[in-house]
């Protein structure tokens, strides 16, 4: 278990945590993903939770895939009431520690054009931008919007 600080900490998360995480996607995504995608992603891939430390509630989410010494980000959120607490940078910490004690070469993500603050917090975690997806995301109101691809190299 990593402690983030004293109210929460984070923990591997498993298939018994699909209803509590497909709760907070539906609650703070404005995409969320679907019960069969988010269970798929808990049996097939690397998955961390953020927890309450008094009542265990599930306030955040990582999912990440891996092939070969590549990872990836598919899907990091935060409850809405929990953010700007550090959860999010707490999470990818988790999941790039994972990343360098398992050898990865390359770390990758994509992200809305219109977040910069995650732009800017996978930049200070050593990422960087190496392309952009045209209408790749959906927007609320209708059309699309760029995804911005990064990466982060592991020097071997």
């Amino acid at each position: 278990m990593i402690l983030l600080h004293p109210e929460y900490h984070i923990r591997e998360a498993d298939a018994s945590d699909a209803l509590l995480i497909m709760a907070l996607d539906q609650h703070s995504n404005p995409h969320p993903w679907s019960e069969s995608l988010i269970k798929d992603a808990l049996a097939t891939r690397r998955n961390w939770v953020v927890e309450t430390q008094t009542d265990h509630q599930v306030v955040g989410w990582l999912t990440a895939f891996q092939v070969a010494d590549q990872a990836e980000l598919e899907q990091i959120v935060s409850h809405l009431a929990h953010r700007r607490k550090g959860l999010g940078k707490a999470l990818m910490q988790t999941w790039l520690k994972w990343c360098d004690e398992q050898s990865m070469y390359e770390c990758l993500l994509e992200v809305r054009e219109s977040n910069h603050a995650a732009i800017a917090l996978y930049q200070q975690l050593g990422f960087d931008i190496v392309g952009r997806r045209k209408n790749y995301y959906p927007l609320t109101s209708g059309g699309a919007e760029a995804a911005i691809l990064m990466t982060r190299l592991t020097v071997k």
